[in-house]
């Protein structure tokens, strides 16, 4: 599957993946702790990425270089960027989140600028400025909606997945492993899985998982299953088919998805304020790209 329309149309499901993560994760919240719930969403990401990564043969590229660069991509990259996603949409709202995860292009191109990959010209500060203005209405227009509310606490932890995500991102054109996506995801699946498996037996008030519902562990599978699996092998596999900064410029519709999901199927408000600084963000980002 080489052509490009094919190509970006796998990348198009990758973000409609993850955006629909978002209302997963949310009725997952509603019964699930967040910790415990990010517990369970690497379980079963490990689980399904174990029977794809023995059906390949990474014996000739399992080494010491190779295990350093999965650790540092999988365990730092993907593991802490989704730590932080589930901890941070857990005390803020998908419209907020999503459209802080929108700024990830601007993080990419940064770091590629630090590591020299690309240049960090005028017009890219520029547009950094504009989008990081954008973030700031978001915080002075913050709604109070009962149940829903963004906290300031969320965003910032949901700003350093979309970090986190920018770093991998950069990094991963950097030291390319031979073993890909599915090494990348397996080791970072897998680490984080035996890192947090002692949440399990962490005792939580009033918490039992016999009250579980099935919606509730469907939206675990989802997390699971569907986003961190399915949504982060496209990724890393476009990821080698096409340059960084276009990449992560797929980010552009996760908000408006996000948030068109998020309004329908969870009652959120897509207030004037929240509007206004989605566009002054994505207006940002486009300015850092498309003039830098």
């Amino acid at each position: 599957m080489s052509s490009q329309p094919a190509l970006y149309g796998l990348v198009l499901l990758m973000v409609l993946c993850w955006s629909g993560n978002y209302i997963a994760a949310k009725i997952v919240f509603r019964e699930i702790p967040a910790l415990l719930a990010m517990t369970l969403r690497s379980l079963v990401a490990a689980i399904v990425m174990l029977p794809i990564f023995w059906t390949r043969d990474f014996s000739r590229v399992w080494n010491r270089r190779e295990m350093t660069i999965l650790l540092g991509l999988g365990l730092c990259g993907t593991a802490l960027n989704q730590f932080f996603w589930t901890i941070g949409v857990a005390r803020t709202t998908v419209i907020h989140s999503s459209m802080i995860m929108g700024t990830v292009p601007l993080w990419v191109l940064l770091i590629a600028g630090v590591l020299k990959i690309e240049r960090i010209t005028l017009p890219k500060i520029g547009g950094m400025a504009i989008a990081t203005a954008g973030l700031a209405i978001l915080q002075a227009f913050r709604t109070n909606v009962a149940g829903k509310s963004p906290t300031l606490l969320g965003d910032f932890l949901v700003l350093l997945c979309a970090l986190a995500l920018a770093g991998t991102t950069a990094f991963g054109k950097v030291y390319r492993p031979q073993s890909g996506g599915i090494g990348v995801n397996t080791v970072g699946y897998v680490a984080a899985a035996i890192l947090l498996l002692p949440t399990l037996w962490l005792p939580v008030p009033g918490f039992r998982f016999s009250d579980v519902t099935p919606a509730a562990w469907a939206g675990v599978c989802y997390m699971g299953a569907i986003s961190s699996v399915t949504g982060y092998l496209i990724y890393y596999w476009a990821l080698a088919r096409i340059p960084a900064s276009r990449m992560a410029a797929f980010q552009y519709l996760q908000p408006v998805f996000a948030s068109l999901m998020a309004v329908v199927m969870l009652g959120e408000d897509l207030t004037g304020g929240a509007l206004a600084a989605g566009g002054i963000i994505s207006m940002g980002v486009f300015v850092t790209e498309r003039f830098g």
